[in-house]
């Protein structure tokens, strides 16, 4: 299904986004890029003249109001992370039916879920291992990236990143539940309280009960910007090495506490399959048979990397488990994200939650 269609748009808006966009941009050719989102339209534009080079190519994005991208989160995603977030500015022109364009520089690699798709047959089981291996330790090193840097100005927002509801980093802070303020964030403990009552089987909702108890006991511990999906589909990849060049999709980024993005280590150990059960056939989340072996290495090349983690792993396990929950314990429903998944409709998520919570 296109992002037309999912957002209940006509041809004739697409041709109105696309007319407005060539006007914007007249010395720019475009065309759909062979790698599209769920809930956006993207483009690549490249330069007329007939010799062009790679970083003259310029992406635009359009969206639907409640996938709108914030240039002040896309700021402060390229400080904390660097280059690996792109850069973000609103496209000025008027688009139909309040659509927004958004413009970004191309970054470079290919999705994850593609290279996965193709099950990284070139080079053999060897090869495979290998770029497996740069890839969590790359993983590693993008997420270090957001640790607050050195103990200055404890307590503190950081200045000069974010408007004061969205903070890029805190750190000593007594309590650390009100510093998250997105959309996920400032409901986390009412959403663990949900999971802990609705979710479709009794060990689920203990773990949520347990998680639900734990974190808000926690002080003292970081509050960062936070990719708000990090799934392979958003992870940019060098084709040969599988190190990562670029994150994508940053519209639902906000301040959560460090970890609760490691669900998306997960989502680079294993993957979804469909197998025969009870007569019938039944989502299974499966992990490779080195998943052990790279988890390790992940963890132990995060804490080589910010030391002050090695004497808060059962935090950092706890915000893992939390982002487990709070990703896979809640339906997507076109964004809505408030209904706890069931049995009936959400095998898939209910068998990625089953998996990563037992790890």
């Amino acid at each position: 299904m296109s992002f037309w269609t999912r957002a209940h748009l006509t041809e004739a808006d697409r041709s109105a986004c696309l007319a407005a966009l060539q006007r914007t941009y007249p010395g720019y050719g475009m065309e759909e890029h062979e790698h599209q989102g769920l809930c956006s339209y993207t483009l690549l534009l490249s330069p007329r003249q007939q010799q062009q080079q790679q970083q003259q190519q310029l992406v635009v994005q359009i969206r639907v109001a409640r996938h709108a991208l914030r240039e002040e989160v896309a700021r402060a995603a390229r400080e904390v992370y660097g280059a690996v977030a792109p850069e973000v500015r609103a496209v000025g022109v008027r688009l139909p039916r309040g659509l927004g364009g958004w413009e970004m520089g191309r970054v470079g690699g290919t999705p994850l879920s593609v290279l996965m798709m193709r099950g990284g047959d070139a080079g053999g089981a060897g090869r495979l291992a290998e770029r497996s291996r740069a890839l969590v330790v790359s993983f590693a090193g993008v997420v270090a990236r957001s640790w607050p840097k050195g103990k200055k100005g404890l307590g503190r927002r950081d200045s000069g990143v974010l408007p004061s509801s969205v903070p890029r980093s805190f750190e000593g802070a007594r309590a650390m539940l009100p510093l998250c303020t997105g959309r996920v964030g400032s409901r986390i403990a009412p959403k663990l309280a949900q999971l802990a009552a609705e979710l479709p089987d009794g060990w689920l909702r203990a773990e949520a009960r347990d998680k639900l108890d734990r974190i808000q006991s926690v002080h003292d511990y970081p509050v960062v910007l936070t990719h708000g999906d990090l799934i392979p589909s958003n992870v940019l990849v060098d084709d040969d090495t599988w190190t990562i060049t670029g994150l994508v999709d940053w519209a639902e980024a906000e301040p959560l506490p460090f970890g609760t993005c490691l669900y998306g280590l997960e989502h680079l150990l294993g993957a979804l399959v469909s197998e025969p059960r009870d007569g019938g056939m039944a989502w299974v989340y499966r992990y490779g048979p080195c998943a052990p072996e790279l988890r390790e290495l992940f963890y132990n090349t995060l804490v080589a990397l910010v030391p002050e983690l090695g004497h808060r792993q059962e935090e950092l396990r706890l915000m893992r488990d939390v982002g487990v929950l709070l990703w896979h314990g809640y339906a997507w429903d076109d964004g809505a994200v408030d209904r706890v998944v069931d049995e009936g409709r959400d095998g898939e998520e209910l068998a990625k939650l089953r998996a990563m919570l037992s790890v």
